[in-house]
């Protein structure tokens, strides 16, 4: 076996560092048992003789252990000759090491400390100090690691010897700085190409001179271009107020570790002392080529803006998602030209098919009943069948569906397992509230269909549904109930509203503004306005929102109990309750009127799933704290659902996610 040093002084380093507790040890109890020569000489002979006995046993030990070493050394070389011209694993031309299952070197030949020691102080016996972190749990799980040391890259080969139930592993390390290298430069300029699109100019510029239009565009502009210009890119300014930016991948990343600052300096942009509120919506394609990082990019901008725009969206060639900003409300849409030609195309794509299924999120809440009961009328109007799919078991919207029941339109609704009697080659299917597929009332309704049309309010996510034949997608509207009440306007034939149906379209628009404060536009005061003139009883609506006695007394305890964390409080439903979602969401509602909270979260479980609600007033963007626990949906409304997680566990994780979208 090979010396790793000549000089007495490494020797008792490298002994030092084999037993950096023992020796130690052995030390004090000398200098005790000395001591005690003076107090107890019997006391101090047989202490003697007790650390003469421990040394002999270590001895004996120690030299076990290193004949096992070499014979676990001498299996793997004889393993190694059988193929190997050199024969001897010393002499091997790469540069080996040996550790055990604790990361501790055991061995390693010359070529390693020539070619690894080079300028290096050996501390200790650990592996990882060449391996760039990685030790046995790894090296197990992989035949090579990537690692750097000394100012040079390897790739290392790894191996395991299993000699008398002992494990010895193997590297074999081959330099390749100058080919990684060349790696990273040609990685570091791929091409990335950049759509920029200034949001809603239009409409925040509407009341301005032409000469104020061109100094507002101007200003901005510039800021766009100065901003991009610290990257070494190419920027070309594009019709329709849009902007082109070809950089390389090296510039991408210094632009993620700015967090594209860009967004909030023309977020902040000020025109004679008044703040516009123009954003930005930019989107990112890296691909192999230019044609593919068009593709890609026009995709992420159609992202950006489907979330609400003001953020960036990068989108590599494998499909990953990277999300910046996204905390500024949307601005609402003041033209109805696209409602009016999404409701002619609805009304062809109803007109050709044999009957209608209507289905909105799992748990259905009032916005999702009562646009779904506003689609079934505009069906009706065209002659069409429509049904409701809706579990009653699981609804959160039961004093609707009862109060539709009392009014004699019980026909309407069906639940899942029913779906399939209702089945045809043409069926349509219309999606109401949701735009995400794992989300839908059953799931499996979704692949039984060849037609599907989506009308949703929730920004955009990554696994949104992208076989629709009509995807209306509205993130500034304020419910889904407000866009369906738009879609009888403007849909071109006569259709009876009755007021229960007026109503539960109120009552939608209800919940999700929080009775008129929360994402509440010109719009929308104006389809409530619509449903006010069909019938629509404010009293008959309200009634519709009452809770029992037990289930406001649950709401109070979770408000009493909450705890503040970064301006935002949590509470935590940590008891039974037979409606405690309605409770949650509830008690997430009532914690924004406390004074100081920014945002709120409330925490309970369901099952094997832990559940949040999150909601705010627009100062923390809510969404961007659930998407990052797997969840999604609003700026100021947004949840969440965690299989197999305890509560203690999901705090912790709720609070990493706060803070990191603070």
């Amino acid at each position: 076996m090979e010396k790793t040093s000549n000089s007495k002084q490494n020797k008792t380093k490298k002994i030092l560092s084999y037993y950096p507790v023992t020796i130690p040890a052995i030390v004090i109890c000398v200098v005790l048992c000395i001591a005690m020569l003076f107090y107890n000489i019997y006391v101090a002979v047989a202490g003697f003789a007790l650390l003469i006995a421990f040394f002999i046993f270590a001895v004996i030990k120690n030299n076990s252990f290193f004949n096992k070493l070499e014979n676990s050394v001498l299996a793997l070389d004889r393993k190694l000759s059988a193929d190997n011209q050199y024969g001897e694993l010393k002499h091997f031309p790469l540069p080996v090491v040996l550790f055990d299952s604790t990361d501790c070197i055991v061995w390693y030949n010359t070529k390693f400390s020539d070619v690894l020691f080079s300028d290096f102080t050996y501390d200790g016996v650990d592996v990882k100090q060449f391996t760039s972190g990685q030790g046995a749990d790894i090296v197990r799980e992989r035949k090579t690691i990537e690692c750097e040391c000394n100012g040079k890259k390897f790739t290392a080969f790894s191996g395991k010897v299993q000699y008398k139930n002992e494990t010895v592993y193997c590297l074999y390390f081959i330099e390749d700085t100058e080919l990684k290298n060349y790696k990273d430069s040609y990685l570091s300029s791929r091409p990335v190409l950049m759509f920029i699109n200034l949001d809603s100019v239009e409409d925040v510029c509407a009341d301005f001179k032409e000469s104020q239009q061109s100094e507002v565009l101007g200003d901005v502009e510039a800021i766009v271009e100065n901003w991009f210009s610290k990257y070494n890119c190419i920027f070309r300014k594009m019709p329709n107020s849009r902007f082109l930016v070809f950089a390389e991948s090296s510039m991408l990343e210094q632009m993620k570790k700015d967090k594209f600052s860009v967004l909030s300096q023309v977020r902040s942009y000020t025109y004679k002392d008044r703040t516009l509120g123009i954003t930005l919506s930019v989107g990112i394609g890296l691909g192999e080529n230019l044609s593919q990082c068009e593709t890609i990019a026009r995709k992420s901008l159609d992202m950006a803006m489907g979330r609400g725009g003001d953020q960036v969206v990068v989108k590599t060639a494998d499909g990953d998602f990277e999300f910046f900003g996204g905390v500024s409300k949307g601005i609402e849409k003041r033209n109805k030209v696209r409602s009016r030609m999404i409701a002619s195309a609805i009304k062809e794509t109803i007109k050709a098919s044999d009957n209608v299924l209507i289905m909105g999120h799992r748990f259905a809440d009032l916005d999702s009943l009562g646009s779904s009961v506003g689609m079934a009328m505009i069906c009706e109007a065209l002659n069409k069948d429509a049904k409701i799919v809706m579990s009653s078991k699981t609804t959160l919207a039961m004093p609707l569906a009862k109060y539709m029941i009392a009014n004699n339109m019980d026909d309407l609704l069906i639940e899942p397992e029913d779906v399939d009697e209702y089945l045809s080659p043409r069926t349509l299917l219309i999606i109401v509230d949701t735009h995400r597929k794992s989300f839908l009332e059953y799931p499996e309704l979704f692949d039984l269909v060849e037609k599907v049309v989506v009308i949703d309010h929730h920004r955009k996510t990554v696994d949104h549904i992208n076989k629709a034949v009509i995807f209306y997608h509205e993130p500034n509207a304020s419910s889904a109930s407000e866009m369906v009440t738009e879609l009888i306007q403007y849909i071109n034939i006569d259709v009876s509203v009755p007021t229960v149906c007026a109503e539960a379209l109120m009552s939608g628009i209800t919940l999700d503004t929080k009775n008129f404060v929360m994402k509440t536009g010109v719009r929308t005061f104006e389809a409530a306005a619509y449903l006010r003139s069909l019938g629509a009883d404010t009293v008959a609506v309200k009634q519709l929102f009452s809770n029992s006695m037990k289930t406001q007394k649950a709401k109070s305890e979770v408000v009493k109990n909450a705890a503040m964390y970064n301006d935002s409080a949590i509470g935590v439903v940590d008891f039974e309750s037979d409606d405690v979602r309605i409770v949650a969401s509830q008690a997430a509602d009532e914690l924004l009127n406390i004074d100081g909270v920014h945002g709120s979260f409330v925490v309970y479980k369901t099952g094997n799933i832990i559940n949040i609600s999150a909601r705010s007033y627009g100062e923390i963007n809510v969404q961007l704290v659930m998407e990052e626990l797997g969840g999604g949906g609003h700026l100021t409304m947004a949840a969440a659902q965690l299989e197999n997680e305890t509560f203690d566990n999901t705090l912790a994780l709720l609070k990493q996610a706060i803070d990191k979208v603070r």
